[in-house]
């Protein structure tokens, strides 16, 4: 199920690994960054109300190393 760009925010703040969502400098792309991690870019292009697919959301966790059903919990 798609969730909004704060949701995400909010879930990755409570789950407390220290990642962070940095606004873009330009264009549309927020990029989330893990220390030790590569960063990944979500596409938002409506910002904090952009409504995220599931194929971003499970990208997001394979990358900065999140169980997903960890971070649905939260959702």
């Amino acid at each position: 199920m798609p969730a909004r760009l704060s949701a995400i925010r909010r879930a990755l703040a409570r789950l407390g690994l220290g990642i962070v969502i940095e606004n873009p400098s330009k264009g549309s792309h927020f990029r989330c960054r893990r220390p030790g991690y590569r960063m990944y870019p979500i596409p938002a292009h409506n910002g904090e109300q952009t409504e995220i697919s599931d194929v971003y959301i499970r990208a997001l966790c394979k990358c900065l190393g999140i169980v997903e059903a960890e971070l649905r919990e939260h959702l």
